[in-house]
C-alpha cells in the first residue's frame, strides 16, 4: 500500500515538472529602467527598457505598456507585448522601441512599439496585475488604473494623482535624453536621473550610446544649512508681522 502511494506521489510530481514552461508567465519582479520620449525634437524617437530583478522573469507575453498624460488621464495602450523574451536573470534587460529609434540608434529592439508616450510630462506604466505565475488576459483588467501595473514612471510636468508605484514624480523629462533608474524605492524623484548618453539595452544583450540632443535640466537644490537659514528667515518675518499687527491694533484702540 505504501509503495502504491509512493508511486502516485512520484507520478504527480513528474506531471507537474513536465508542464511546459511556456505556460508559465512569471513577470512581476521587474521594473522600468530607462525611457526616452523624444530625441532632437522628434517625438517619433522613443523607447522603454525593462530590467529584471530576479531569475525567471522572461514570460512577458500579454503584458501591457500604457501611456498617461500630464493630468494622469489614460491615453491608451502603447503596446500589448506579443511574445516572451529569452535571456532572463537579475540585471537582464529587454527593449520596446519605435522603428524610428531603431533606425537612429542601429539597436534592434525586442519589440517595436508606436510613438505614443507623452512628451514634456506624463506617465508610462508597464506590466499586468497579480503576483502569480500567469499574465492575465489583457482584456480582463482596467488598463487605465496605474495600480494594476507592475511598474510606472511619472515624469516632467506630470501633475496627476500619485500611486504606490511612483511616489513623487520626477520633475525631469525624457526629451532629448533619457531618464535612467538608479534605485528601486517606488519614488520616481529619488529613483531616476537624467541619462546622457542614453544606454538602451535589448535582450541579446546588445546596447548602444545615444548622445543627448537637449541638455539634462538642472534641478535647483538647497543645502541643509540653506534650508535652515530659509526657515529662520520665514519664522523671523512671521514674528515681525505678528508684532507689527499687535502694535497697530493697540494704537488703533480708542482712549479709555
Amino acid at each position: 500500500m505504501k509503495r502504491i502511494q509512493y508511486l502516485i506521489w512520484v507520478c504527480t510530481l513528474l506531471a507537474l515538472v513536465s508542464v511546459p514552461r511556456s505556460s508559465h508567465a512569471i513577470f512581476h519582479l521587474a521594473v522600468i529602467d530607462e525611457i526616452m520620449t523624444s530625441h532632437g525634437g522628434d517625438p517619433n524617437l522613443q523607447f522603454v527598457e525593462i530590467k529584471m530583478l530576479a531569475f525567471v522573469q522572461a514570460f512577458v507575453a500579454d503584458t501591457v505598456l500604457g501611456a498617461f498624460d500630464t493630468n494622469g488621464a489614460y491615453l491608451g495602450d502603447v503596446l500589448i507585448v506579443p511574445g516572451n523574451v529569452i535571456q532572463n536573470g537579475p540585471d537582464v534587460r529587454w527593449l520596446m522601441a519605435t522603428a524610428a529609434f531603431e533606425n537612429l540608434s542601429g539597436l534592434t529592439p525586442d519589440f517595436i512599439m508606436p510613438a505614443a508616450l507623452a512628451s514634456v510630462g506624463g506617465m508610462v506604466c508597464w506590466g499586468a496585475p497579480g503576483l502569480g505565475n500567469f499574465v492575465p488576459d489583457p482584456n480582463s483588467w482596467d488598463h487605465s488604473d496605474p495600480n494594476q501595473y507592475t511598474d510606472c514612471v511619472a515624469y516632467g510636468s506630470y501633475s496627476g494623482p500619485s500611486n504606490s508605484l511612483i511616489g513623487n514624480p520626477t520633475p525631469l523629462n525624457a526629451d532629448g535624453h533619457s531618464l535612467v533608474r538608479s534605485s528601486e524605492t517606488n519614488d520616481n524623484e529619488t529613483d531616476f536621473g537624467c541619462g546622457d548618453p542614453a544606454t538602451p539595452e535589448n535582450n541579446a544583450p546588445q546596447t548602444t550610446n545615444v548622445d543627448a540632443t537637449f541638455p539634462c535640466p538642472s534641478i535647483p537644490t538647497v543645502p541643509g544649512w540653506g534650508a535652515t537659514l530659509l526657515m529662520g528667515l520665514f519664522v523671523g518675518a512671521g514674528t515681525l508681522l505678528l508684532l507689527r499687527g499687535r502694535r497697530e491694533a493697540r494704537l488703533a484702540r480708542p482712549p479709555q
